[in-house]
């Protein structure tokens, strides 16, 4: 699992069958099946969508897009920016379901003038719209208390915020106010891996942004590294090439 801040700073419009591991970020995303149907993970639980219905991942929400055999979507996520209001009523409330059927086409026109709309106020205009017929068709109902993935989604973001700084896993368990054994326990339960590979992968992926406008040398200083070493252990580990091959231009993950 991945916190993907790159999502909540542009927007992102796919065509075809969207295959992704399993993720979470704060702009809300809309997958809209336009033949066969689709299977996603949502916060935990399976759904299957149809032709002619609309996922919506509320923001924060974890979700996972395994490959069909001939179904083809389209995917949109539309940074908070320009969805305040949904993202205020997400975080109170929760939606009875997160799928809406396309009775009149309407959904379908909306999801597809997001495609390459460089005007600002109409693409608020139609995200709005978009979200609007959603909480028009579908009921919300109040958050409980807080919960295990509200804490992880804690987590995830203060880790992304703090990638820099000297991460340890005493160091977050004391932060968050667990023991260092609860604390790994939870966070293996949802991230899949462990607290450190966690922090070595944020830190190569926020590497990438750096290493544009920063020499090699110091990139592994600046997303926290304590050695050059270990930078590009990590580095190739995770893309199984070198910083350099990556300037270079032999391979590309951006």
């Amino acid at each position: 699992m991945f916190f993907e801040t790159y999502r909540d700073q542009t927007s992102y419009y796919y065509h075809g069958d969207n295959i992704c591991p399993a993720h979470f970020h704060r702009s809300p995303e809309v997958m809209y099946v336009l033949s066969g149907s689709k299977t996603a993970w949502l916060d935990g639980k399976q759904y299957e969508i149809s032709e002619g219905e609309m996922l919506v991942c509320t923001p924060y929400a974890l979700h996972l897009f395994p490959p069909s055999e001939n179904g083809v979507q389209i995917v949109a996520s539309i940074p908070s920016e320009y969805c305040s209001r949904f993202e205020r009523l997400c975080q109170a409330n929760t939606p009875v379901s997160p799928i809406v059927k396309d009775e009149n086409g309407v959904l379908l026109k909306l999801i597809t003038a997001l495609k390459n709309q460089k005007n600002p106020f109409l693409f608020e205009g139609i995200a709005n719209c978009l979200f609007g017929f959603f909480t028009e068709r579908i009921g919300f109902v109040p958050t409980k208390a807080p919960s295990e993935r509200s804490i992880v989604d804690s987590i995830a973001k203060y880790i992304d915020e703090n990638y820099s700084n000297p991460l340890t896993l005493d160091g977050l368990a004391l932060e968050f106010g667990y023991s260092p054994n609860y604390f790994s326990f939870l966070f293996k339960k949802h991230f899949k891996t462990g607290v450190t590979q966690y922090i070595n992968f944020t830190r190569v992926i926020k590497s990438l942004k750096l290493l544009k406008s920063q020499k090699i040398s110091s990139v592994y200083f600046l997303c926290g590294f304590k050695s050059p070493q270990q930078y590009f252990l990590n580095f190739k580990r995770y893309f199984g090439c070198t910083p350099k091959e990556y300037m270079s231009g032999k391979k590309r993950f951006d």
